[in-house]
């Protein structure tokens, strides 16, 4: 009998800590915000690279890519002015407990207009961001890189993002 109390009780605290909902403060965030500042839509591709790779740059993602993004699994479009809060959400725990020293969340972003092509032809850029960055921005990242993402870890760099932006002559949108 006392073990089935003891069972019983085990049963109940496992189902508790499973049933918990995450809640975001300034501490805690299970989501980071995409916000979209350019005039058309893009593709957002996003991983956590837990640090196995010499240079995450060649090995996480391979700009050679034979597959287009519309057919990548992992691909969700974002349309032009608006806020993703849905596409890089943790189910069970928190970006501040999950990423460790060396860990950073990558993000891809493509043109959607060119979605039929190989991922070469419409890559925009792939920002890395540790903790601290993401801590540094709110946990809301975006396209085109703004001011405070200038030092992120990205490819290409902030320079040739903003130089290639304003190339395309359409105007970047302003802050939401």
């Amino acid at each position: 009998m006392f073990k089935i109390h003891k069972l019983s009780l085990l049963l109940s605290i496992i189902v508790l800590l499973c049933s918990c909902e995450l809640r975001e403060d300034e501490d805690h965030h299970f989501k980071i915000y995409f916000e979209n500042h350019w005039t058309r839509s893009v593709y957002l591709w996003d991983d956590i690279d837990w640090h196995w790779y010499d240079n995450p740059f060649e090995e996480i993602f391979d700009k050679d890519w034979e597959e287009t993004v519309c057919v990548t699994k992992r691909c969700r479009e974002v349309p032009s002015g608006s806020v993703d809060d849905e596409f890089m959400k943790r189910d069970r725990d928190y970006y501040e407990d999950a990423l460790e020293d060396g860990d950073s969340v990558v993000i891809c972003v493509f043109d959607v207009e060119k979605a039929e092509e190989k991922d070469s032809a419409c890559f925009f850029v792939r920002y890395h961001m540790s903790k601290e960055d993401l801590q540094k921005v709110h946990f809301r990242v975006s396209f085109p890189p703004t001011e405070e993402m200038k030092d992120f870890y990205m490819s290409p760099s902030y320079d040739e993002v903003v130089k290639y932006c304003k190339s395309q002559g359409r105007r970047i949108m302003g802050s939401f």
